[in-house]
């Protein structure tokens, strides 16, 4: 009996750490994000994170830039710091910040071509 008791209690802590219910510090990423990219040059760009699934520190979606999308991948610290890479046609996306309860912002790099700020609004 005991020792049923322990596995299902086992069981249950899993399930709860894996759905981050042990991490209450961490913001819910999940939803869809407005992102305005500023380039090193002034130009700016409108974009959109659809972040589809957060599991305690990783989490994935889309990214989408100008009609196209792409798939996005990244990690959270307990800091709030977040990384989010993701691609164009051509190049490799790495954003890189910190998130408040709805904004994310910081900074980003299209490798071999660009780099800049960004700021993204949860919807």
């Amino acid at each position: 009996m005991t020792k049923r008791f322990l596995i299902v209690l086992l069981i249950i802590s899993i399930v709860f750490l894996a759905s981050g219910c042990f991490f209450f510090g961490l913001p819910n990423l999940n939803g869809s994000w407005d992102v305005i990219m500023t380039y090193s040059g002034g130009a700016s760009e409108s974009a959109t994170f659809h972040i589809e699934q957060h599991i305690v520190y990783n989490y994935r979606g889309s990214f989408c830039l100008d009609s196209a999308c792409r798939e996005l991948f990244g990690m959270i610290s307990n800091e709030r710091e977040v990384h989010i890479n993701t691609w164009t046609s051509e190049r490799g996306i790495d954003f890189a910040g910190s998130v408040t309860k709805n904004t994310m912002s910081g900074t980003f790099t299209i490798f071999d071509l660009d780099e800049g700020t960004w700021e993204a609004t949860k919807r």
